[in-house]
């Protein structure tokens, strides 16, 4: 169904970048919804879920601050989140040797086994509503989204007020700085 007439817009967009982002933004919600539906199943938000998904696969030891920026997080908002995953038994702190201000963080049992039971049925909804798109198309639509972000990210790095580069002048630019 088209924006235009799952908004019930009176009258349709004419800036397809503003429709386009339109349908970024109510797509990503809508799958939010669902995978908040799924992991309150599990007593799980979708913050927590995405906490243990993360610690199911880091291969090397993990500090709060390590998770958090994986996450995108807060440092406040990553301790109160391992507090609520650690009062559940599903991850736990260890110190870190010679820093009495770190802690690495790792799943439990209980939280290994939990992830387990959660990810495939999370899996299967993802391939569920992405199964009409071959994986071409899903690798271009990665990249696609990879250059949105890209261009976000320049915005950002603008220093002039009310002048907005162009995606391909703020790539230039980042290039030649890291150049």
């Amino acid at each position: 169904m088209s924006i235009n007439k799952e908004l019930e817009l009176e009258q349709p967009l004419q800036d397809v970048r503003h429709e386009l982002t339109l349908n970024i933004v109510r797509t990503a919600n809508l799958m939010t919804i669902e995978g908040e539906r799924l992991f309150r199943q599990y007593g799980l938000t979708e913050a927590q879920f995405n906490a243990l998904f993360a610690l199911k696969y880091k291969t090397r030891p993990w500090s709060q601050s390590d998770l958090g920026k994986r996450l995108v997080v807060t440092r406040a908002s990553i301790t109160s989140l391992l507090d609520k995953l650690e009062a559940k038994g599903l991850v736990r702190r260890m110190p870190v040797p010679g820093n009495r201000r770190c802690y690495h963080v790792d799943l439990t049992e209980r939280g290994r086994s939990l992830v387990d039971a959660v990810e495939p049925i999370y899996r299967a909804n993802i391939h569920q509503v992405t199964r009409i798109f071959p994986e071409e198309y899903c690798r271009d639509l990665i990249t696609a989204l990879e250059q949105i972000r890209e261009g976000i990210g320049a915005l950002r790095q603008n220093r002039q007020p009310g002048v907005v580069p162009t995606f391909g002048e703020a790539t230039r630019r980042d290039t030649r700085k890291r150049g």
